[in-house]
């Protein structure tokens, strides 16, 4: 597939996050159209899933930590089939199946219910170790991967340091982790509150870290390919 193709496809990703957050009046666009060319290269080129059947037990899973960037997820799943445009229209309504935090729904490829930032990192770990487990248990016919997003907020919450030091102290090379870093949470800017150097961070914790250009399509295939080959740590 063209990058011309792909980021098209992004573009899709893009303009229906940020149509679903103006027809609703509410939401957050700017973190879903960032994450667009991520998502839309995992899905298209990445994740190992059946449409038809997004209940498949040994598919790949992806776990999204900031439950404000809804819009990606629905947009993209939509685009795979699994919700209507009028689905989308209804985002955050009352009894719409797109409400403003995803809520679980393996049938629709909706893997975990984010509400707090740092749960999903943690539910991706927790998914990860049972991933390990049932390989450890049944053969490598079970392995699969666990695929992650967190934002600078998640990234900053307490939940999520101890999950990303359970992580690369037991090695869980099968959990592959997206961090969108725009330096920017939700009122202000990243450096009111923090001064950390998170890469350096998660390498300390046993994680392997590479930085890139997280709308450049090659280098987003790049950091992937790299993660998929990793065999001793986190990504």
């Amino acid at each position: 597939m063209s990058n011309v193709t792909v980021n098209r496809a992004a573009d899709n990703v893009r303009l229906l996050a940020a149509a679903m957050v103006e027809k609703a009046n509410s939401g957050h666009p700017g973190g879903a159209m960032g994450g667009a060319d991520f998502i839309n290269i995992l899905f298209s080129e990445y994740l190992n899933y059946d449409p038809s059947d997004r209940t498949w037990v040994n598919r790949d899973r992806f776990f999204l930590d900031p439950g404000h960037m809804s819009p990606m997820l629905y947009a993209q799943l939509a685009l795979t089939g699994a919700y209507t445009m009028e689905e989308c229209a209804s985002f955050r309504q009352w009894g719409s199946p797109t409400p403003g935090h995803p809520e679980v729904d393996f049938a629709r490829g909706v893997e975990n219910t984010s509400g707090p930032l740092g749960q999903g990192h943690t539910m991706a770990v927790g998914a990860a170790i049972a991933e390990k487990f049932l390989q450890a248990r049944f053969g490598d016919w079970m392995s699969h991967d666990i695929y992650t997003f967190i934002s600078d907020g998640g990234v900053q919450e307490e939940i999520s340091q101890g999950a990303g030091r359970i992580a690369g102290y037991l090695g869980l090379n099968n959990l592959i982790m997206f961090y969108d870093s725009n330096d920017i949470q939700l009122s202000t800017k990243t450096d009111a509150v923090t001064i950390e150097d998170t890469a350096k961070k998660y390498e300390a914790w046993g994680w392997a870290v590479m930085t890139i250009d997280g709308n450049n399509a090659d280098e987003i295939r790049k950091a992937l390919d790299a993660a998929k080959a990793e065999t001793e740590k986190p990504f």
